[in-house]
């Protein structure tokens, strides 16, 4: 089973950390794991708000709507969309929130990579970000700006 945290990052702070993803990755670990007993938690707390956007939860469950309703495996419940693959090659689970996207699959990555094909679609500052098995990466890899 994979779980991904996927958080809309501001385009300024994706285009300087393209390439240093490891950076914003080790920030939300520590966010993930920090308890709110820790000291340190309010400031690793503003620290995440200060680089994400919120997610419009509206839009988001309209562009999955539009792409997705077609699809016979596809099912939606209030803010949750799940994919069921036919002969049990894999299923994803995406449950939307204002602050973040959570996404937990298993079997092949089939129906997790149609979620990220439809969210990469609309936003390139998507960040996914697997911290169980410490995997991380942009939905739709930003392009360096090339100064002449």
């Amino acid at each position: 089973m994979r779980h991904y945290y996927i958080y809309l990052i501001e385009e300024e702070f994706a285009s300087h950390y393209f390439g240093r993803e490891s950076k914003i990755y080790h920030l939300f670990q520590d966010f993930h794991w920090t308890t709110i007993h820790n000291k340190h938690s309010d400031v690793i707390g503003k620290q995440v708000n200060y680089i994400t956007k919120p997610v419009p939860t509206l839009f988001i469950h309209q562009l999955l709507g539009t792409h997705l309703m077609n699809r016979k495996d596809y099912q939606k419940l209030h803010h949750i969309h799940k994919i069921e693959l036919k002969g049990n090659r894999g299923d994803a689970t995406l449950i939307v929130k204002e602050t973040h996207l959570e996404l937990s699959s298993d079997g092949s990555y089939e129906a997790e990579t149609i979620f990220f094909e439809v969210l990469r679609k609309f936003d390139p500052c998507f960040l996914a970000m697997d911290l169980k098995a410490e995997r991380y990466g942009w939905l739709n890899p930003i392009k360096e700006r090339k100064f002449v």
